[in-house]
């Protein structure tokens, strides 16, 4: 099978893929010089030191809050889920499970992120990196957002928005940040 067929959607390339990264960098500005200043409103433009021309701040730190990076990091995030997250878990939600033990009963809490969305990089090689969460994003009904930069550099793509050399997947967790915003509205302009 074509791993390309197993991808709900076309890829976001070209100035869909611009746009994307364009409004992610803006509303990643947004959320960590709110995090520095603690007031949402008061930012109009946020303003960083200048860097060398091209380099980007790591900026994966002040983003754990909102973000999951790396294939690894959002597979895992992915398998904690129930199979039936989209329709019953809503952000922070904590399970209650009980067991019998010793003869008493015990509360164990487990808790799970949820995720808004899953912005893959598709293009990589070989594609069986992404495959696998593919399909638990699809089994845990979390919307994929596959980007590809042409010629394998979807990924560097990705990396260069959070400052990092690459980045294959990014789990975007459910909130009410600009990060959120912005990408709630470009998965509505896709859907519509």
């Amino acid at each position: 099978m074509d791993s390309r067929s197993a991808y709900p959607q076309r890829p976001l390339s070209g100035k869909q893929l611009e746009h994307l990264l364009q409004a992610l960098d803006r509303a990643i500005d947004i959320v960590l010089e709110t995090k520095k200043t603690g007031d949402l409103q008061a930012q109009e433009e946020p303003k960083f030191k200048k860097l060398k021309a091209g380099a980007k701040e790591r900026r994966i730190k002040g983003l754990k809050e909102n973000l999951i990076v790396g294939i690894n990091n959002v597979t895992r995030a992915l398998e904690q889920l129930p199979s039936d997250a989209a329709n019953t878990l809503d952000t922070n939600l904590q399970l209650k499970v009980v067991q019998n033990i010793d003869a008493g009963l015990q509360d164990l809490e487990l808790k799970f992120t949820q995720l808004q969305v899953v912005i893959v990089a598709i293009d990589v090689n070989p594609r069986t990196l992404i495959n696998h969460v593919m399909l638990l994003c699809t089994s845990r009904g979390v919307p994929i957002l596959p980007v590809s930069g042409g010629d394998g550099c979807g990924s560097l793509r990705l990396g260069e928005l959070l400052g990092t050399r690459t980045a294959i997947a990014i789990g975007i967790k459910e909130g009410d940040t600009p990060i959120n915003w912005a990408l709630q509205s470009i998965l509505e302009t896709r859907a519509g």
